[in-house]
């Protein structure tokens, strides 16, 4: 799709400070959780399943991150 461009370094930078940040809270969150409703509880299981969407995320951004840099390279 030639409508679409990718990320500028700048804006890589920001979105990987971004989710740093949003993983930083929603580690925090998901221990408030199984802290106030134990670890079975579905808001417990939910809220370690969004720690554990941003993580795929940020994993993602830096697997095409690597690709696009080896493809300027080659």
């Amino acid at each position: 799709m030639q409508d679409r461009y990718p990320l500028t370094i700048a804006q890589l930078r920001q979105a990987r400070d971004d989710l740093a940040a949003m993983q930083e809270q929603a580690e925090e969150i998901s221990r408030l959780m199984a802290a106030g409703y134990g670890a079975s509880d579905p808001k417990t299981i939910r809220a370690g399943e969004l720690n554990a969407a941003i993580q795929r995320l940020q994993w993602e951004l830096e697997r095409s991150a690597g690709s696009s840099a080896g493809a300027t390279r080659a």
